[in-house]
């Protein structure tokens, strides 16, 4: 199958899917469909990650109440480390595919407080625009309860809730055309208080508009979307040793 077909066919599946969406949506242009149908993704991803959320929470209440449990065990004498490490090597041997499956959750900005607010930077970025290029844009931050509430931002759908980055490595609300935001009156906070004046991540000399070419090429490069952690096989996870369980 050639690329030619490939993108065919994909053309062909996008253009269905827009007919589809119409069809579903009486009175709606195919492009106002298409944004009902992201909205309602955007709804079942926010209970989606909620529900997990609040699963790994109880689970890592599980997970310190079990490893007190075998410490003071093991302190009492009730039990003996080398007890506690056959016992688990026995479970593990009974359970098929085990794994270390990556931590489930949902990251989100703590709320502002009054000693938080201050006044917007002010860097005249249309006289840097032609030399960063927006490159505060490619920073990565995840957004507060408001700010995902608002429904004004996107946040990204397999890193919530972190604003979301397009495959050239910019905000996707960063106006391509411009270097502007899209979205300015209903930016970020941490964006309208974000000054790259003192940033040497961005800057190698401010004043010279120098930009450290280094640090940019090796941090905020253009990336495809990546899994952050694939099991190729099955294998026994490392276990904490019996007696340190309080230090996890």
């Amino acid at each position: 199958m050639t690329a030619k077909t490939v993108n065919g066919e994909e053309n062909e599946m996008n253009e269905q899917l827009v007919t589809e969406c119409a069809a579903g949506a009486p009175g709606l242009s195919p492009e106002a469909a298409l944004i009902q149908l992201e909205r309602q993704i955007e709804r079942g991803s926010l209970f989606t990650h909620t529900a997990l959320g609040r699963t790994t929470e109880r689970l890592g209440e599980v997970e310190s109440f079990v490893y007190g449990l075998i410490d003071a065990l093991i302190a009492k004498g009730i039990v003996s480390s080398d007890d506690i490490s056959t016992a688990m090597k026995n479970i593990q041997e009974l359970m098929p595919g085990v794994g270390e499956p990556p931590m489930i959750g949902a990251a989100i900005r703590p709320a502002e407080t009054e000693q938080d607010s201050s006044e917007p930077a002010t860097v005249d970025c249309d006289a840097r625009m032609h030399i960063c290029h927006s490159v505060c844009c490619k920073l990565d931050f995840a957004l507060s309860a408001q700010e995902i509430e608002t429904g004004s931002l996107k946040w990204d759908l397999g890193r919530p809730y972190f604003i979301r980055h397009e495959a050239d490595g910019l905000c996707t609300h960063n106006d391509r055309a411009t270097g502007g935001c899209s979205v300015y009156a209903d930016r970020p906070s941490i964006c309208r208080k974000y000054s790259c004046e003192h940033d040497d991540r961005i800057w190698k000399d401010f004043e010279r508009m120098e930009l450290n070419h280094e640090w940019l090429s090796e941090h905020l490069s253009e990336s495809r979307p990546r899994a952050l952690r694939v099991l190729m096989q099955n294998r026994i996870p490392n276990q904490p040793r019996c007696g340190e369980a309080a230090q996890l």
